[in-house]
């Protein structure tokens, strides 16, 4: 009997740390009765092959950002109302609250199986319940889920201020590989790829979009520049920030020290991981945006798996992520000097460099281990056939 259904559209070879998450999690629970729902994308069937998940996929549909995704999210609701009646699914997990989370209550509605939807911070702030039909319906998702599944303490805080029990908020923390995520030499052909020989390596892994705070990196180079002219700067990722951020580095004459590396499969992040001196991300909070906040930032943790001080902004889940004074700084997302001196003493101190390197790989291997944080899912499903709420 097929005990739960994921329904999501973030699964790899998307790339997100939403995406990471759900892979790491459902690798590690058992194969057939732990399905996932998710869109045949390019490059997915290839992912699939030989991995410990059974994943259903289907195809996007329709032209168009509002008929395609109301298309495809049509045919999901008709692929996950199938699966569940013929695989005798018992609940459902929902990805994400809009699509996920209005077929996981739709079938809770028609089909009696009851869903956990994952949230990730800002779900209850007025960019969800703006205007009336929003506000219903976001408050009649998240009122019908059985458990809202959080990312943070900061995310779970949110929707105990909400007024939710604790009880229902459950956290599963992110983690990370250690054994795959490992400190080491990158391989000369990377540090010729990029023409990194003899630099000081600035990187952030991440979407690139406006919360990251890739921006603010920018902002600060000619000031880092001036104090330590060998530092380049290697943005590894896709998204719509991308062209602003092109045009802020020439405006701000520091193109030549600014790379934009695009999509990296993730067998090659490590290395990558591997090739910087410092890891940042000096991410914040945006408002009027479904993208607003850092929910955590898994990045951070697999820079500090790799052996590497991490740089990132006060904000969202970040502060829990990064150890401040001991894998890493925490800085305001806006200023410039405060990060500008937190990048310019780790380059000046190489004995802190690698204390702080060596502390957030110890921290890895104690706390944010997938082989140990897997089975939490688990606990959470025991909760709710108990009745907890």
């Amino acid at each position: 009997m097929t005990k739960t259904l994921l329904i999501t559209n973030d699964y790899p070879p998307v790339i997100s740390g939403i995406s990471t998450v759900f892979y790491q999690v459902w690798k590690r629970l058992e194969t057939e009765e732990h399905p996932v729902l998710t869109l045949r994308v390019k490059g997915g069937k290839e992912f699939d092959r030989g991995k410990p998940v059974k994943v259903c996929r289907h195809w996007a549909v329709g032209s168009g950002e509002i008929i395609g995704k109301l298309s495809t999210a049509v045919v999901q609701l008709f692929c996950a109302a199938y699966f569940i009646i013929f695989n005798r699914v018992k609940k459902i997990h929902a990805g994400q609250i809009w699509i996920s989370g209005t077929i996981g209550y739709l079938c809770k509605q028609f089909l009696g199986k009851p869903y956990i939807l994952w949230v990730y911070g800002g779900e209850t702030t007025p960019v969800y319940m703006k205007g009336r039909f929003s506000a219903f319906w976001a408050k009649t998702l998240l009122n019908n889920a059985e458990k809202l599944v959080t990312n943070s303490k900061f995310c779970q805080k949110e929707f105990l201020d909400y007024g939710f029990s604790e009880s229902k908020c459950p956290i599963i923390l992110p983690a990370t590989d250690p054994d795959f995520f490992t400190p080491g030499k990158p391989p000369d052909g990377l540090v010729r790829k990029w023409n990194a020989e003899g630099d000081i390596i600035l990187l952030t892994v991440a979407r690139v979009s406006e919360r990251k705070g890739h921006d603010l990196v920018i902002r600060s180079l000619p000031k880092i520049l001036r104090r330590h002219p060998q530092v380049k700067y290697l943005i590894v990722g896709k998204g719509p920030d991308t062209e602003r951020l092109k045009k802020l580095s020439v405006d701000l004459g520091v193109g030549d020290k600014v790379v934009f590396c695009g999509f990296v499969p993730d067998e090659e992040l490590p290395d990558y991981y591997r090739l910087c001196d410092l890891y940042v991300m000096p991410n914040r909070e945006v408002f009027d945006s479904t993208d607003s906040i850092e929910g955590f930032g898994i990045s951070f943790i697999e820079a500090s798996a790799c052996g590497k001080p991490v740089i990132g902004g006060r904000s969202g889940g970040a502060v829990e992520a990064i150890a401040e004074g001991e894998s890493g700084f925490l800085v305001l997302s806006e200023a410039v000097e405060e990060f500008t001196e937190a990048v310019c003493k780790l380059i000046e101190d190489k004995d802190l460099r690698k204390k702080m390197g060596r502390l957030g790989r110890l921290r890895v291997e104690k706390e944010m281990d997938w082989r140990t944080r897997g089975v939490t899912v688990v606990e959470i499903e025991k909760s709710i056939a108990k009745g907890g709420r």
